[in-house]
């Protein structure tokens, strides 16, 4: 099915239930739906686009496309984004895990500042089938929420989640090609102009 399909309409319904179910978490949220051409076999995993308040926790979801090719029994994804402003709080599971459980790991390593005094922070994201469960292979859908923490003060910022790696295996445990898009939070402030203050895009 069309991936842009399956976003307009399963999508809102999500985003609504989870505005109940996670009361920091605030509405906007747009998940990336381009895929590129030439690329239809290939998995997607995808990082979605959510739009947030200052003082709030935002959740960015990941959802797991799956391609042409057969099954994935695990994926490892990497990932930064300058965290000078926003922090790396914890990671939930995704409804997928309602059609077919998995384990679900992410770890938080802050890189060094550069010479501009930018921070950067990389998450480790291991979503894997249980041994138990070696024959299934990953669910559809959404499979995680990374959780993070927009303090009080901020201002207006749009920050970037560049996957700088990604490896899956398939259920022969033999490598697999799999593609990723980037995500973003991006926090307005009431009042003031976002034009011109996006400065932690790349």
């Amino acid at each position: 099915m069309d991936l842009h399909r399956i976003f307009s309409m399963i999508l809102p319904g999500i985003a609504g239930s989870l505005i109940l179910l996670l009361p920091e978490t605030t509405s906007g949220l747009a998940v990336a739906q381009q895929r590129k051409t030439g690329q239809e076999s290939a998995p997607d995993l995808i990082l979605g686009t959510v739009a947030s308040e200052r003082g709030t926790t935002v959740s960015i979801p990941i959802y797991y496309q799956p391609g042409k090719s057969g099954g994935l029994r695990s994926v490892h994804l990497e990932v930064d984004f300058v965290s000078n402003t926003v922090k790396f709080t914890k990671a939930d599971k995704g409804l997928a895990a309602q059609a077919q459980d998995y384990t679900l790991t992410v770890a938080a390593k802050e890189l060094p500042p550069d010479e501009k005094k930018i921070t950067r922070t990389r998450l480790s994201m291991d979503v894997s089938v249980p041994e138990a469960d070696s024959t299934k292979s990953l669910p559809e859908g959404l499979w995680a929420f990374l959780n993070f923490r927009i303090p009080p003060d901020a201002k207006p910022f749009s920050i970037s989640l560049n996957p700088i790696a990604i490896s899956a295996q398939d259920l022969s445990k033999k490598p697999a090609k799999v593609e990723s898009e980037a995500g973003k939070i991006i926090v307005s402030v009431p009042d003031e102009p976002l034009v011109g203050c996006f400065f932690f895009t790349h």
